[in-house]
């Protein structure tokens, strides 16, 4: 990897930031139903600043990266449509082949909008890894309310332990590359060649949004923030395949009288593989909604 010693920091990188659902009317990405709650704009979707995350961590890491990297993350501030993003990276420590990075997306004003820690094994052996839950649960259908809609996404609605119903979705090669594009990620691995068969492979980004669709598979659709995000990458993917996601809700919990959701995700290829574990922390009732409704 570039640098490996504690405090030794990657080179920066400044992206513009892109509300990639400014589309989404009713949502947080949403400027008018953003402005609602006091923010300045639609806020930029969490899993695209994770994307701007992306090129410091294949920097650091190389192929390993989408095959066993982890990432936890925090997004402490939002970030807005236009504002220049700085992305840092410092070694943080060491422990025999795992390497773990410092990284955060600044705002202009240096202020954190998201901070993380990502690790990686950068040695040869691939970590092991404890069995999903109780294995791949048996498919179950969408619990429906009375006259046949999806149940709120509503804490009252959830129950810990559950397992949702799975989200099966193909990933094309023209959507792969233009998903990369929009998050300003122009690396040739996911347009021409990658060092994994010299096939271009799907951005490694792609796979965090899988707990909020499948929260949307699930649940009527409305308002929610990304709060954190636990990731583990299992195997490197491909576009032209099927992929499953599986998951159960972990916890629901208060705070600061804005509603928490955590679910655990797991996803994988048409083939069986693993492609990546997710442990994702939605807010699903924001301060003051119960207000504004």
């Amino acid at each position: 990897m570039r640098t490996s010693e504690p405090g030794g920091e990657l080179p920066s990188r400044t992206v513009v930031a892109r509300n990639t659902a400014a589309e989404e009317l009713g949502s947080i990405h949403d400027n008018a139903y953003a402005a609602r709650f006091g923010y300045r704009g639609g806020l930029v979707p969490g899993v695209t600043l994770l994307a701007y995350l992306t090129p410091a961590l294949i920097e650091a890491f190389a192929e390993a990266w989408p095959q066993r990297g982890r990432l936890h993350a925090r997004f402490v501030r939002p970030a807005y449509d236009g504002e220049r993003l700085a992305v840092r990276a410092t070694a943080a420590r060491r422990d025999g082949d795992d390497v773990t990075l410092a990284c955060r997306v600044e705002n202009e004003r240096g202020a954190a909008c998201v901070e993380a820690e990502a690790s990686c094994a950068v040695g040869d052996a691939p970590p092991e890894r404890a069995p999903w839950r109780r294995g791949i649960p048996a498919p179950r259908p969408v619990r429906l309310v009375p006259g046949g809609g999806l149940p709120p996404l509503d804490p009252d609605a959830f129950v810990i332990g559950e397992e949702l119903m799975p989200l099966t979705y193909r990933v094309t090669p023209d959507e792969s590359m233009a998903w990369a594009a929009q998050m300003d990620d122009q690396s040739s691995w996911y347009r021409e060649a990658s060092p994994f068969g010299g096939a271009p492979i799907v951005h490694p980004a792609f796979f965090a949004r899988d707990p909020i669709e499948l929260l949307r598979h699930n649940f009527a659709y409305k308002a929610t923030i990304h709060a954190e995000t636990d990731l583990a990458y299992q195997h490197v993917a491909w576009p032209e395949r099927d992929y499953t996601v599986y998951g159960y809700i972990a916890d629901v919990y208060e705070r600061k009288d804005s509603s928490y959701v955590v679910i655990q995700t797991l996803t994988v290829d048409h083939d069986g593989r693993e492609i990546a574990r997710n442990r994702h922390t939605s807010i699903v009732r924001l301060r003051g909604e119960h207000r504004q409704a």
